[in-house]
């Protein structure tokens, strides 16, 4: 505009615009005022005051995204050959002059109510950035005592509604707005002081505590009525939050913010508000602006009869961030859903990020913060609309502990039966039929079975539904955030061959195996279904993963991708459908298949499922020792049926029982039926193979070669390989239980946000009125409350952001870790200067 417009018309033409608009309504006022019309506003009044609001909203969303050069241009035109405009100057005797009185405040109407809230919201935008220009001009001018007067106002033309009139509320909301946008960012303490002097701290005091009941209120209700807020609730919500942020950022500037807990602070105002002492009250009224103490009173009895509402839960957080050069505390809503992160959710990710660095756990948090805030707005919202999924969800690890419980009852039931009741579902027929009478015990033994087999399976299916609520949108989140991120140019160069080929190898392996068998041997159907369902199908239906991949465009595709990892990596859907199948058989096939239901405690026991974890962990080469395994037993039957082959032939006799019931020997004829034996024998007596080898005699022609033939074997399989095994798997747990150790000791000296050690901090000798390390790390710099913020940002919408949100909105757009805290914090900051703080490693 500087250079488009270089004589100043277009402000001139706002300025001539706001001026003539607002003498009309002053001219309107007066002439309401003389014909006594107190309550209703004149179409002349009305008129000019909807010209001053579409004029304010027009450069109040000039201002918008923090425009630093149109902020500074409202206030100043440099180069300007003409007359200087000052917008904001204008704005403000504007607001001065419609907020000169408490008492007129407290007759607006409600159109008079919009103008002033169109106003406050322009200077908000005036100066948030910041614009430090702005800023000095509205504090140093009378505007703070037009604030002052509109938090202190309530509605006197509605006794109803008094000190909670929605509209009052509003425009105290963006009073406080304003005043926090006052000091943004600034380096000096120049807004400080002046606020300071001119501001009532006790009205603040009395609107945070309004708000807070306010929004505790409506929580309450909803919750209490098992629902969601509707849309009118959640604005609602909305605006009070960005209050109760605005006066918690002014009182902590200003060092009046209240240190008593919430519980603390709340009983404090009721003991207030109950005192019999006429003094105290008139205290406690003036405090609050009138409007009583039996109101905050009611609404606390209110509030603190609901079992389901934390009455002292806080509402505002506090994270602390990087910017212009120092270290801010930014106060924030709580978001609603935050509560329901589950603790098993933080635990996984506490025990899988790298820890190395704090640059590397913050850059893991943020990658991770788009799937904890879809999972905790997931159960937020069933939660809320649902009390029988939210007891079943937070009491779901007692739960599974409780149903483990009726299956260890289950198979103690099952090993003091009768050997007989192998099938309680042809037993219960059976006996109904009268072809076989069961006794009274044997009856309670089958019908406690059936009883406890269907709690169990029902239990499963309970622990499926709950948690497929999360796992199942989860997991299609995943595929849809996976497909959207493929590289199209690595799709074409990727070709079928490439992804396919050891599936072929597999394939061709498989049945070239098969087929051998079948021309040696007689045909076993159950051996080759086994070989292609144990490892063909397994490894085409992954490979199949990773190819649809490659084709995202096709629903088929997806479909596929999200099954699989539904019913395959998603360990809670694959374990417990597999387990109401094995309860299944139990009824109706045999009651063996119960007994398996007692692996469930790898879920629910974190020291087993470690030792499992140290079978899992290193398979790769425990496979590849197994398959060494392999080798070395065919090389030595091999070596064994050509060199000591009367030797191997006879020791290997295996019995046989003839059709007519004589026993006979079937011969160790083929290399791989000896391969079998060995395999088996090698595996179950740790290679002592001398009970099925005829002994070597000294002297004999082939002693030596028998003797190392023997020998090699032993100790080979029998002590490296088999060792080695039992060593990878000891390692493997010692090595995830020092990690554990190891993690917990890092976690717990180590800054997770910015990677102070607890040693460096506590040699700073900060003083008692520093917080300790422990409330650093717990309060501070706790990793999940920078969560929380950011998953406010990420609900808020950009153009409401002031100028910190703004920045740290950038700074998650280009996935830079500058706001962040590095080796420093808040009280750091202002306690100590130039203290050099070695960096964790």
């Amino acid at each position: 505009l500087n250079h488009i417009d270089s004589d100043g018309k277009f402000l001139l033409h706002m300025e001539k615009r706001l001026i003539f608009a607002f003498d009309q309504y002053c001219e309107g006022k007066k002439t309401t005022k003389s014909r006594k019309r107190k309550s209703k506003v004149s179409n002349e009044v009305s008129e000019s005051c909807e010209h001053l609001i579409q004029t304010f909203r027009l450069l109040q969303l000039l201002c918008e995204d923090h425009h630093l050069g149109f902020q500074n241009y409202l206030r100043f035109q440099l180069g300007h050959t003409s007359s200087q405009v000052n917008i904001v100057k204008t704005s403000c005797e504007f607001l001065i002059l419609l907020c000169d009185s408490k008492e007129s405040i407290q007759k607006f109407t409600t159109i008079e109510i919009s103008l002033v809230s169109q106003i406050l919201l322009f200077l908000i935008e005036c100066i948030q950035g910041p614009c430090t220009g702005n800023q000095e001009l509205i504090v140093k001018s009378d505007v703070v005592a037009a604030l002052d007067s509109i938090i202190y106002s309530v509605n006197r033309n509605d006794d109803a509604l008094s000190q909670f009139d929605p509209n009052y509320m509003d425009l105290k909301s963006l009073s406080c707005l304003l005043l926090a946008a006052a000091l943004e960012g600034r380096e000096d303490d120049v807004i400080h002081f002046h606020l300071d002097r001119r501001l009532e701290k006790a009205a603040l005091h009395r609107f945070k505590a309004q708000l807070e009941f306010s929004i505790r209120d409506i929580t309450h209700r909803t919750k209490h009525e098992g629902r969601l807020p509707t849309s009118e609730e959640l604005s609602r919500l909305n605006t009070k939050q960005s209050a109760l942020v605005a006066v918690t950022t002014i009182l902590i500037d200003f060092g009046h913010d209240i240190p008593l807990s919430e519980a603390d602070r709340l009983t404090m105002m009721m003991q207030l508000s109950s005192s019999p002492n006429t003094k105290s009250m008139k205290s406690f009224d003036g405090m609050s602006g009138g409007g009583g103490p039996s109101s905050l009173k009611q609404q606390h009895r209110r509030l603190d009869t609901s079992a389901n509402v934390n009455t002292y839960a806080p509402l505002i957080g506090v994270v602390e961030v990087a910017w212009r050069g120092k270290v801010e505390k930014a106060c924030f809503p709580i978001p609603f859903e935050v509560k329901y992160l589950p603790d098993e959710t933080k635990r996984t990710f506490l025990d899988e990020v790298d820890i190395s660095s704090s640059e590397k756990r913050m850059s893991a948090l943020i990658k991770k913060c788009d799937y904890f805030i879809t999972e905790m707005n997931l159960i937020y919202r069933k939660a809320e609309s649902s009390p029988i999924f939210l007891r079943l969800h937070s009491s779901l690890p007692l739960f599974k502990i409780a149903n483990y419980g009726l299956i260890i009852a289950l198979n103690a039931n099952i090993l003091f039966s009768n050997a007989e009741l192998v099938n309680p579902s042809h037993s219960i027929k059976q006996t109904l039929l009268g072809d076989n009478q069961l006794s009274i015990w044997e009856l309670t033994s089958v019908i406690v079975t059936i009883t406890f087999g269907t709690l169990v399976t029902l239990g499963y299916v309970i622990i499926m539904l709950t948690m497929s609520v999360t796992e199942v949108p989860l997991a299609i989140k995943q595929v849809d955030d996976e497909f959207h991120d493929v590289d199209k140019d690595y799709v074409w160069k990727k070709s079928f061959w490439q992804v396919w080929i050891g599936n072929i190898i597999a394939l061709i392996l498989s049945f070239g195996f098969i087929g051998l068998h079948f021309i040696n041997f007689s045909a076993v159907p159950l051996l080759y279904i086994a070989i292609l369902a144990v490892i063909n199908v397994p490894l085409a239906l992954q490979t199949l993963r990773t190819y649809v991949q490659f084709f995202p465009h096709y629903e088929i595709s997806r479909n596929y991708a999200i099954l699989y990892d539904l019913f395959v990596v998603k360990s809670f859907l694959r374990n417990h459908l597999v387990l109401c199948v094995f309860c299944l058989l139990g009824y109706f096939i045999n009651i063996e298949f119960f007994s398996l239901e007692l692996l469930d405690v790898v879920s629910i026991s974190p020291i087993i499922a470690d030792i499992i974890k140290s079978i899992t962990s290193p398979g790769r080469a425990l496979m590849l020792v197994f398959y060494l395994f392999c080798v070395t037993t065919f090389i030595w039957v091999s070596f064994g049926m050509n060199h000591f082959h009367k030797i191997f032939h006879e020791a290997l006799m295996v019995p046989l029982l003839n059709e007519d019931g004589t026993t006979g020997y079937k011969e160790c004829g083929h290399t791989i039926q000896c391969f079998y034996f060995i395999f088996h024998e090698a595996l179950s007596d740790q290679a002592k193979m001398r009970q099925f080898l005829a002994p070597a005699h000294v002297g004999s022609e082939h002693f030596p070669m028998r003797v190392i033939f023997d020998v090699v074997y032993v100790i080979w399989v029998g002590i490296i390989l088999l060792n080695v095994i039992t060593g990878l798997m000891v390692d493997t747990f010692s090595r995830i239980r020092e990690e554990k150790q190891a993690r917990a000791v890092s976690l717990a000296n180590d800054c997770f946000v910015c990677g102070i050690l607890r040693q460096n901090y506590e040699d700073l000798a900060l003083g008692h009125e520093a917080p300790s390390f422990d409330k650093h790390i717990a309060e501070e710099h706790n990793p999940w409350i920078y969560l929380h913020y950011i998953s406010y940002l990420k609900a808020k919408d950009p153009s409401t952001d002031s100028g910190i949100e703004s920045y740290v909105r950038q700074q998650l757009d280009e996935q830079i870790l500058e706001w962040i805290p590095t080796r420093t914090s808040y009280y750091l900051a202002f306690f100590v200067k130039d203290v050099k703080i070695v960096t964790s490693k």
